[in-house]
């Protein structure tokens, strides 16, 4: 009893020692791990000294995530590094970073890294002598990073006080030679550690990160979560990152993470500047085009010509000297070239030109984190005017119509084309064939659009005829009388105006009601000898 109460004292003496070295840093004090997208998630690094616990399945990126944070401290930092390794040798370690483009044996030949091959064993006696040979050989190259791989059995995981006061002691002497170090522990040992799968070392660690393989459906996909870090906000939550040949991780922030206060504050400024539609007679409803900032949101059912309009608003935008961007999960590049060019429009002159952008993404197993990321870059780098996104039924194929991934995706679009002042045209498939019995079907989001332009077949004696219809304009008068549209080879849509003239066997929309529910009648119209006959008596 009176040893298990002398080990009691010596742990909380060790927590104290540890909280007193723990003083508080300036945010300039940050530690960059350099691997992309990960420091801003961050917000800027990890606080310098802290001691990070990496926790992760096999397989899941652990000892590829620790090896690059050593290779930028060293080649890009100025900040020397070691890593410690149990199973895998220096060599394929060596050999394994050259596909990435990481040259660990120059670095080490510079002295900027040390590489060491030991036992648990061994390193377990250095845990536990204060004079650590380890951290002499940190001390020797100046080093400021350590990334040790694999720590479950070396500290064990069943929580006695014996193995909690070792890792005291080893993170002090991290602390004294300010070393900044991460350590990885497979996931295996963690989920028989503790409550609730957690490890009595993680209440130790400054910085907890948990790397995860989820299976969505058969696909499988990469995740991150930062679980705890001391000393600095970051933003929660699991956020996709991949391995990528050539560079290493790619962490991407997941879309439902709030980005810039400027871009949650977004929103049409601009309550005067218009954006042209491209399509004859279409500029006279909307009152002059789109207001920049706006969404608008094109829905009818397959084959109805909203493909045909958003190459009409490029081609218009090509006309005007503005960029315009393409992005389609339906339809391939060369199709869209070939649709393009049966309405007279040469996409590939204007793609030369630098006016028009097409990017075509498979919808199979999209990773919405990533796409999204790719989204802001595209927009970033290009500054397009005009957006065309083919399609939103597509995307809730793929990510849900109805839950809530879908929804904060599409709100997360919304507010990135606002930001950009990008007049914005989403095409949306409605599966309703004759009329509609609502505007967007199972995709609860009207209230984020600004404008819903209707497009459905009306089906008058033998012939289906297209009616366009302007269901909603935001902050905009306009006429919601169902307009006839026609599409031409060569030419594309246009709008007919109400009053022309039809040929005698057929009649003009106005001679109909209910053409957008799904029974179209025929208005009685009295004959001009029926009106005089009336009057006389």
């Amino acid at each position: 009893m009176r040893q298990a109460a002398a080990w009691r004292l010596s742990v909380a003496e060790a927590g104290e020692i540890l909280v007193a070295l723990r003083a508080p840093m300036s945010e300039s004090d940050l530690v960059k791990t350099g691997i992309a997208g990960f420091d801003d998630i961050l917000s800027g690094g990890i606080p310098r000294g802290n001691v990070i616990l990496l926790e992760g399945a096999i397989g899941c990126g652990k000892t590829t995530m620790g090896v690059e944070f050593i290779y930028r401290g060293a080649s890009e930092f100025n900040e020397p590094g070691i890593i410690v390794l149990f199973e895998v040798s220096p060599e394929k370690i060596i050999r394994d970073s050259q596909r990435f483009g990481w040259d660990l044996r120059e670095l080490e030949q510079g002295g900027r890294l040390r590489i060491v091959f030991t036992t648990r064993e061994v390193l377990r006696q250095e845990l536990q002598q204060a004079d650590s040979v380890l951290l002499e050989e940190a001390a020797k190259i100046g080093a400021r990073r350590i990334f040790i791989d694999g720590i479950a059995r070396l500290i064990g995981n069943n929580g006695t006080p014996e193995v909690r006061f070792g890792f005291h002691v080893f993170t002090e002497g991290l602390q004294r030679e300010n070393l900044t170090a991460m350590l990885a522990i497979e996931a295996s040992a963690y989920s028989e550690g503790g409550q609730n799968g957690s490890l009595p070392e993680e209440s130790i660690a400054d910085t907890v990160i948990r790397l995860r393989m989820e299976e969505n459906q058969r696909a499988i996909a990469r995740s991150l979560e930062i679980v705890k870090s001391r000393g600095q906000s970051y933003q929660m939550g699991r956020h996709t990152f991949r391995i990528i040949d050539g560079q290493g991780l790619q962490v991407y922030r997941r879309v439902q993470a709030p980005r810039s206060g400027q871009r949650d504050r977004a929103a049409a400024y601009d309550p005067t500047t218009r954006v042209s539609t491209g399509i004859p007679g279409l500029d006279e409803l909307t009152n002059g085009g789109y207001f920049l900032g706006s969404t608008t949101v094109v829905a009818g059912i397959s084959g109805v010509g909203k493909s045909v309009m958003g190459l009409q608003y490029l081609a218009e935008g090509a006309r005007l000297g503005e960029r315009s961007l393409m992005l389609s999960l339906d339809e391939q590049t060369q199709q869209i070239f070939r649709n393009a060019g049966t309405i007279g429009i040469d996409l590939r002159s204007e793609i030369d030109r630098g006016l028009i952008r097409i990017e075509y993404e498979p919808p199979q197993e999209i990773e919405v984190d990533v796409h999204f990321h790719h989204i802001e870059e595209l927009v970033r780098e290009f500054k397009p005017k005009r957006v065309v996104i083919d399609s939103l039924s597509t995307y809730g194929s793929s990510l849900g119509a109805r839950g809530r991934l879908f929804r904060d995706f599409f709100h997360g679009l919304v507010a990135l084309m606002k930001e950009h002042q990008i007049a914005a045209v989403y095409n949306h498939e409605n599966p309703e064939m004759l009329g509609m019995t609502s505007m967007m079907g199972g995709f609860a989001m009207s209230s984020l659009v600004d404008n819903i332009i209707l497009l459905n077949w009306i089906e008058l004696s033998d012939t289906f005829r297209l009616g366009l219809t302007i269901a909603k304009m935001r902050a905009n008068q306009c006429s919601r009388t169902t307009h006839e549209a026609e599409i031409l080879n060569g030419r594309g849509m246009k709008v007919l105006q109400q009053e022309l003239r039809v040929p005698a066997e057929q009649h003009p929309f106005s001679s109909y009601s209910g053409l957008v529910s799904r029974s179209p009648e025929r208005r009685h119209v009295r004959r001009q000898s029926e009106s005089k006959d009336s009057v006389r008596d």
